[in-house]
């Protein structure tokens, strides 16, 4: 059975990791499709019929939900269709994801693990092709419409005198800041997921550990390791990302860019959970959110 686009139905798997249960793609990925509380709706996007069309790749299928791409963002890589049977094996810890090689000879895999009320989610690029491949994980998560992203930025100087410039933004050739959608605070970006046609993507350094994505009575968050200015990142150091268009929004985080050796691997560590949002309280549980929440470091 195929669907209206050519490829094979998708299958899918759930998995029970206690206080939340993932479902995951089977024939696809790797995926994250839904992530949830019990009796509570999941917040990520189901997309089946959304496609990147690319005359020198063909049809990519975003399915939703949250999956593991190279950086930097190249047509020729990013949009490869990974429309195939992937390995799940259920651990002690948790559920592993693993894909096919891709044309570079790179497996990406995904593994979650439950720790109390977070999710630890473990990205993993593998060489196990013959040539050296640069590249960084990147990790994005699709939300349905609907809520605000909010991407915290640095508070306070970096300098003794408090006259050096403390943060930036990120900005792509389609973003217009005066959008509707997007604003802009002292210590705080929010980007609106709306319904409106048009698209839009802002980045900053991960200086907060944090990203959020509020919807309803939910707010689903995100951690990653804190931006290192030792590192190098892609897209001008953005290594906290959120995209928007009328059909989802992103939360995107990255690791450093690395030359990945044949045999070796480059780890990516995201720390998932899910909040109540009480009447008027969004403010006070952001403001509760760690930098580093326990067990981020890889």
């Amino acid at each position: 059975m195929t669907d209206a686009e050519g490829s094979a139905a998708l299958e899918t798997m759930a998995i029970d990791l206690g206080p939340v249960s993932v479902t995951l793609a089977v024939n696809a990925g790797p995926r994250v499709l839904a992530y949830a509380r019990e009796g509570r709706p999941s917040l990520f996007a189901s997309l089946p019929e959304a496609v990147i069309e690319h005359p020198a790749i063909g049809t990519y299928r975003f399915l939703g939900g949250h999956r593991l791409w190279r950086a930097p963002e190249v047509p020729a890589v990013s949009y490869a269709s990974d429309d195939a049977p992937v390995t799940i094996t259920e651990t002690d810890a948790g559920v592993e994801i693993v894909a096919p090689s891709d044309t570079d000879g790179v497996v990406k895999a995904i593994a979650l693990s439950q720790h109390g009320d977070f999710t630890f989610v473990d990205h993993e690029l593998r060489n196990e092709g013959w040539t050296p491949v640069r590249s960084a994980p990147w990790a994005i998560t699709q939300l349905a419409p609907g809520g605000t992203a909010y991407l915290p930025q640095r508070r306070g100087p970096v300098d003794d005198d408090g006259v050096l410039p403390n943060r930036h933004l990120v900005l792509w050739p389609y973003t217009d800041l005066s959008s509707p959608e997007i604003t802009v605070l002292r210590d705080l970006v929010t980007v609106e997921a709306s319904e409106r046609k048009a698209k839009s993507k802002i980045g900053v350094p991960n200086r907060r550990g944090w990203t959020a994505y509020a919807c309803g009575d939910q707010v689903f968050v995100k951690w990653a390791a804190l931006h290192r200015d030792g590192d190098v990142y892609v897209d001008f150091g953005a290594s906290a990302q959120c995209y928007r268009d009328e059909r989802f929004i992103e939360l995107e985080t990255l690791g450093p860019l690395v030359t990945l050796q044949p045999g070796k691997r480059a780890a990516h560590r995201e720390v998932w959970a899910l909040r109540d949002v009480p009447d008027g309280a969004l403010a006070d549980v952001l403001e509760s959110l760690p930098s580093v929440p326990e067990g981020l470091a890889t």
